[in-house]
């Protein structure tokens, strides 16, 4: 188990300590460090009896309707409801284990999501992992009990009460090696190339950025590993508009670099 995964031990014990147990829990973690894929690696472990269901609330926090008629598709229902806590007791009493992942929730406690996202929303979703063979699963940047809740204008916290919390950990040297060994065949010196991007900004979107330029061989066979770092990460920080740290770089060295 976890051959292919990009965090197999982190992986392996939100499985084992929470999701078999039928735990609730808030996943939390920096964006771009690659929580989506995360969610990717823990579907592969759920068994086929299980309705393992995921929203992204980044695209649909503006829109109520759009939420309800997205979550019936995904559940293939074709009711027309209106109200999500009609799609959500319907999803609870389909048979084996209910699983709904919600990604991107703390696009909710923005100040331009929709209106019906509220108290009365927060207490549907509380209902909902309440019942039998029920598990909510949250991603967010922060850990979302930390996230400011208006009700009726006034500051206080949400309703939602999901007593687990986890940061996702650091993708460490050999998570990202791994990686890179499964997507490129030929060695262009992983080891150093992932010390290089661990600890950066957005670490998992770089790590896919670098991806992509080796598999269209897109790099300088006569310039060094470093310098070809340089460039990539120039090109990504330009796109994702990351100021660049010009800080030499821990235990590296130009010379190091073949």
């Amino acid at each position: 188990m976890g051959e292919k995964f990009l965090r197999p031990d982190f992986t392996a014990n939100i499985y084992k300590y929470y999701i078999k147990k039928g735990k609730s829990v808030n996943i939390f973690g920096i964006r771009g460090i690659g929580k989506s894929r995360f969610i990717e690696d823990l579907k592969s472990l759920i068994d086929k009896d299980t309705h393992f269901i995921t929203l992204n609330m980044r695209s649909l926090r503006t829109d109520y309707s759009k939420f309800i008629k997205r979550l019936e598709e995904e559940l293939s229902f074709n009711d027309g409801f209106d109200k999500v806590e009609l799609v959500l007791e319907k999803f609870s009493r389909k048979k084996g284990k209910k699983i709904l992942v919600l990604e991107q929730f703390e696009s909710l406690f923005e100040l331009n999501h929709h209106e019906k996202f509220d108290f009365d929303f927060f207490e549907q979703l509380n209902s909902f992992k309440n019942r039998e063979d029920v598990l909510l699963l949250l991603l967010s940047t922060h850990n979302y009990k930390h996230e400011p809740y208006y009700k009726d204008g006034k500051l206080t916290t949400s309703p939602l009460d999901i007593p687990n919390i986890q940061e996702i950990t650091p993708l460490m040297q050999k998570e990202i090696e791994d990686e890179l060994q499964r997507n490129i065949d030929k060695d262009l010196g992983f080891e150093t190339l992932a010390g290089l991007i661990m600890g950066k900004e957005k670490p998992y979107e770089l790590l896919q950025f670098i991806i992509e330029k080796l598999e269209m061989n897109n790099y300088n066979e006569q310039e060094s590993l470093w310098t070809n770092f340089d460039v990539w990460e120039k090109e990504f920080s330009k796109i994702n508009n990351i100021p660049l740290n010009i800080k030499a770089r821990k235990k590296y060295k130009e010379s190091d670099v073949k």
